[in-house]
């Protein structure tokens, strides 16, 4: 099964999947985008507030799920976008047949396994790397976001290398990724652990934290392991749009 890039607009992904899917992936994230381009269009604070939103129920499917996940952990709806789009592209794929996909938007990744995989963790220079979380739950929809303060071009408050989360909602992932690295304004042990305690609502299976030489974990997280990570496989690109 070979890696797939998809650059449509900001969204800058790497899919793994048979490549009879691809045509669909790309047809998936254009309509999603749209979705969300066209509400903004309407509705500009769903773009730019950094708290939550609230959308009526006419609103598309991908808005009100943003708009919910962005409630649950008190950040902007566009926090949840990256993660919103890989879910909504993962859920086509999957209805459409496939039976393993991984997709990877920016750090985001929704996935839908057939085995077991090891996602490798990338905390950028000042973190410990060469580990990456074994992920051994097939047969359901999965979500495993990253949010970094030191990495990329998202913003956060925090001061986290990364901040993970691993869920089966993954727009809810995605979001609560971000609210986690805002929590962890520095490296402090207590504030660390709080701030994984704090995250764990209804939804989320596990979260992390790393900054500089420390980790915290916290709930199911998939088992920590060695693993070999290439940058250069990493999925990289602008956040404005997901």
């Amino acid at each position: 099964m070979k890696r797939h890039h998809l650059h449509i607009g900001e969204t800058i992904a790497t899919v793994i999947v048979n490549s009879e899917y691809i045509p669909l992936a790309e047809k998936a994230v254009q309509e999603a985008r749209e979705q969300i381009e066209n509400y903004i269009s309407l509705h500009p604070s769903f773009g730019t507030s950094h708290y939550p939103v609230e959308v009526g129920t006419n609103a598309p499917d991908i808005v009100q799920r943003m708009a919910k996940a962005s409630q649950q952990v008190g950040v902007g709806p566009m926090a949840a976008v990256a993660g919103a789009i890989a879910e909504y592209a993962v859920e086509r794929i999957i209805a459409a047949g496939a039976s393993h996909v991984i997709f990877d938007n920016g750090g985001d990744i929704a996935m839908y396994l057939e085995h077991p995989i090891v996602a490798g963790i990338y905390a950028g220079s000042r973190g410990p790397n060469g580990l990456g979380l074994k992920i051994t739950q097939t047969k359901t929809k999965l979500g495993l976001c990253t949010s970094s303060a030191t990495i990329g071009h998202s913003l956060s408050y925090g001061e986290t290398d990364a901040s993970i989360i691993y869920s089966e909602d993954v727009t809810l992932a995605d979001a609560a990724a971000t609210a986690l690295g805002n929590a962890v304004s520095y490296k402090d042990t207590h504030i660390i652990e709080s701030s994984l305690n704090n995250i764990m609502i209804d939804g989320i299976k596990g979260a992390m934290v790393s900054i500089e030489d420390t980790i915290g974990v916290c709930g199911q997280l998939p088992e920590l392991v060695r693993a070999n990570v290439d940058f250069d496989l990493i999925s990289k690109g602008g956040n404005v749009l997901g």
